[in-house]
């Protein structure tokens, strides 16, 4: 369950103020490590806020939270899919307050837009997503697929490239500057931004886990990968498992 924090009373009422909580509600769809959703949302009545629930984080598998930031990139981007598919309009601005590290981004409402045929494509894939552990068809995807696939991981704000496997292909993804909260977070974008265009265009995806086997064929000048993505086409027909998700349950203000 993720907490919902409102900042007045206006805010739970507002039309604009809906249409964010709606889109913490997609973000639920987000991958985060074994499914912790390590986020939580604050809204206005014209912004959302996005933190970090450091209670959330796993010590022993994240030990410094670069997973949680992750996770909340990815959530960020769900969320920001949703408000431009609806025609909200918002700026984005990372990292607001310096004076606290755990507000890791705001939305603020800028006005209507009008939504571009790929961001409802994105929007639509959100609720179908599966990750699909299963092995994959021996088929290839197609070259020009992975390379909207690469180009959707930079023009979220990190570096990709891909490696071919034995029954698909892997996008790999690179921290764009360094190791600072700002590059995980971006990953985590990135990581959403692969997993929804590769889903809109009918492929089947798994975020990977283990990166080493990944590190241990680095590709000159591409970084180090900091996440992955599996991808392919399904082998057999059928959904593939995915566990429920609960709503989220709005919280007092504090």
């Amino acid at each position: 369950m993720v907490a919902i924090h409102y900042t007045g009373a206006a805010a739970r009422v507002g039309a604009v103020s809906r249409s964010l909580t709606q889109a913490t509600f997609a973000a639920l769809n987000a991958p985060s490590v074994l499914d912790t959703r390590p986020w939580r949302w604050r809204i206005g009545a014209d912004r959302v806020e996005l933190h970090a629930d450091w209670q959330r984080r796993l010590a022993d598998l994240d030990p410094d939270g670069r997973l949680l930031l992750t996770g909340c990139g990815a959530a960020l981007h769900h969320a920001r899919i949703a408000l431009a598919a609806e025609g909200v309009g918002v700026d984005v601005r990372r990292f607001p307050d310096p004076g606290d590290p755990h507000l890791l981004t705001e939305l603020r409402y800028t006005g209507p837009v009008r939504p571009a045929p790929r961001v409802v494509a994105l929007h639509r894939a959100i609720a179908v997503r599966r990750s699909d552990r299963r092995p994959f068809a021996g088929t290839t995807p197609p070259g020009e697929d992975l390379t909207q696939l690469e180009r959707a991981a930079e023009e979220a704000g990190a570096g990709a490239y891909t490696l071919r496997g034995h029954d698909g292909a892997y996008v790999v993804i690179t921290a764009p500057g360094g190791d600072r909260p700002g590059d995980w977070l971006a990953v985590g974008e990135a990581v959403s931004a692969v997993l929804l265009t590769a889903t809109s265009a009918g492929l089947a995806t798994a975020p990977v886990s283990d990166l080493a086997p990944l590190a241990a064929r680095p590709v000159p000048g591409a970084g180090t990968p900091a996440a992955a993505v599996r991808v392919g086409v399904a082998g057999r027909v059928g959904a593939a498992p995915r566990a429920a998700h609960v709503p989220a349950v709005p919280a007092p203000a504090g």
